[in-house]
């Protein structure tokens, strides 16, 4: 087999993978069963599965910065779709993010991971430089919420 016809499958595994994240969270935000655990235990299924598929691409595949930041990101997207902060998933987005400053889509999950550990103003500012890469309504809609988020906790205590 060439070295070109396994590029090639190597691509359509990172596409595979891709569409398997869209899907995690698509059942993340559409999938509530009477037991929440269950829920956790279908995501878990789904994120073991698609880890499996991205780790199946050989390491050598990983060369340049950006198949680097790609491979990065998208390990931390998968361990991020549970409800609670997770510091591998920190870790994978810090690295994407790391290799290519300008992946927005890695700016943002790294600020959804990170408002997920409490820090808003971190992931207010990570929002804000994946805004910074160009108009996109995910982040607005993220930075939003966040900002509302925040202002909760500024509001004094009125008494009727």
């Amino acid at each position: 087999m060439s070295s070109h016809q396994n590029e090639d499958e190597d691509e359509d595994v990172m596409k595979k993978v891709t569409l398997l994240t869209e899907d995690l969270y698509h059942l993340r935000d559409t999938y509530f069963p009477v037991d929440p655990q269950e829920k956790i235990s279908k995501l878990q299924n789904h994120v073991n599965f698609a880890l499996s598929l991205l780790d199946s691409i050989p390491s050598e595949q990983w060369k340049s910065t950006s198949q680097r930041a790609n491979f990065e990101f998208l390990r931390g997207k998968i361990l991020d779709v549970f409800p609670d902060y997770r510091k591998e998933a920190e870790d994978h987005l810090s690295k994407a993010v790391k290799l290519n400053p300008s992946f927005a889509d890695a700016w943002l999950c790294f600020g959804n991971c990170i408002w997920k550990k409490g820090d808003l103003q971190s992931a207010k500012n990570y929002f804000s430089l994946a805004l910074n890469k160009g108009p996109n309504k995910k982040i607005l809609c993220q930075l939003s919420m966040l900002e509302r988020r925040m202002a909760q906790g500024k509001e004094p205590i009125l008494h009727s």
